[in-house]
């Protein structure tokens, strides 16, 4: 997906580079819940298009003052409000989305999901999803990988 701009090029020298924020969902794929906070400093050119959906994740412009506001940002998710950098729900979800991607035996892969789902590490993140069964239970059918 391309920067929204209106001509795609850089917004102003104020811009000092994009960093990528994929959208904190289930449903969304590892090889995007992976480049979330990667950065682009190429001014020669718009970032990279990697996603396939526009919902899966934007690029957003950065200034020198982003890094200031680091400890105060906060990001929407399926679970309420996150932390930009450095979440468990967003380490959740590439732990989840690994296993729902790499097993393709349907049972197998809820099994797989339902006991890593039951880690301490991820219980408050299980209860606001709604359970383990629940968040195995979506990935019964086909899971698309990006």
């Amino acid at each position: 997906m391309e920067y929204k701009a209106a001509d795609q090029s850089w917004p102003g020298d104020f811009v000092t580079n994009f960093m990528f924020v994929a959208t904190m969902q289930l449903r969304t794929p590892y090889c995007i819940l992976e480049r979330h906070g990667e950065t682009y400093w190429d001014r020669s050119a718009p970032p990279p298009i990697f996603v396939s959906e526009e919902w899966q994740g934007i690029w957003v412009p950065q200034t020198e003052f982003s890094d200031r506001m680091v400890p105060f940002s906060t990001m929407a998710s399926e679970i309420g409000p996150v932390p930009t950098y450095g979440s468990d729900f967003h380490r959740f979800l590439l732990s989840i989305r690994q296993l729902a991607e790499g097993i393709d035996d349907p049972d197998e892969r809820c099994e797989a999901i339902l006991q890593e789902c039951l880690r301490e590490p991820w219980s408050e993140i299980v209860e606001k999803l709604g359970g383990a069964e629940k968040i195995s239970d979506r990935f019964s059918g086909d899971v698309k990988k990006a």
